[in-house]
């Protein structure tokens, strides 16, 4: 069974997403895992309003539910699938973050600006519209984490994989970071992205290890 530390950690997080205003009510999710037990968000729980003992502890296994009294997150079935597919993440942090929100849903790309979206983000991806808490979501999902890091989720928000807490929420914070960005460029100009040869330039600076598949959707 998960620590207390572990949830302690995970419910900072939620409050931390939260007053970052990257979530609205009780939108969004988030979860943890350690050992075979993935810790989660309750369904219809404000981020900021969770207590450890609020959340729902899931056998990553068979997916039942071994402790908590409150019922999981409705994402349940995509947080478990991407935990299957990348064994090197202990944490999903979904947001509904209004401004990356915008941007991903308004037939734009976001792309790269500014060096921490290549060297936070780690590998982007985007998965289109499919209707939330379904299978068939889980499944895009989980397959769209296999080679990515950082996921836009067209009319829906996005979903920060991460090898801690601190990564993932970093990485939330900075795509939302890059979206008004490249909004505050449109209206006074136009935006002036890094081209593929300055990305790799930035991956570079990182050491061989670093040096991956370039980023889809780069130009």
């Amino acid at each position: 069974m998960a620590s207390l530390a572990v949830r302690k950690e995970l419910v900072q997080y939620g409050i931390k997403i939260a007053n970052a205003g990257l979530v609205a009510g009780a939108g969004g999710n988030i979860s943890a895992r350690e050992g075979g037990i993935v810790w989660m968000k309750p369904s219809g729980v404000a981020m900021d309003d969770m207590a450890p003992a609020d959340l729902c502890g899931m056998e990553l296994e068979t997916g039942k539910q071994v402790s908590g009294a409150r019922k999981p997150t409705s994402e349940v079935n995509m947080h478990l699938a991407i935990y299957h597919e990348r064994p090197d993440v202990t944490c999903v942090f979904h947001t509904h973050s209004p401004w990356a929100s915008g941007v991903i849903s308004s037939g734009a790309r976001l792309r790269p600006m500014f060096a921490e979206f290549v060297c936070d983000l780690g590998r982007v991806g985007t998965v289109p519209y499919i209707t939330p808490t379904t299978q068939m979501l889980a499944d895009a999902m989980a397959a769209k984490a296999a080679k990515c890091d950082t996921i836009f989720m067209v009319n829906h928000g996005i979903a920060a994989l991460g090898v801690t807490m601190k990564q993932a929420y970093y990485r939330c914070v900075v795509v939302e970071d890059a979206a008004k960005s490249m909004v505050a460029a449109a209206v006074v100009g136009k935006p002036r992205f890094l081209s593929s040869k300055q990305v790799n330039d930035l991956m570079a600076l990182e050491g061989p290890k670093h040096r991956i598949k370039m980023m889809e959707g780069v130009r």
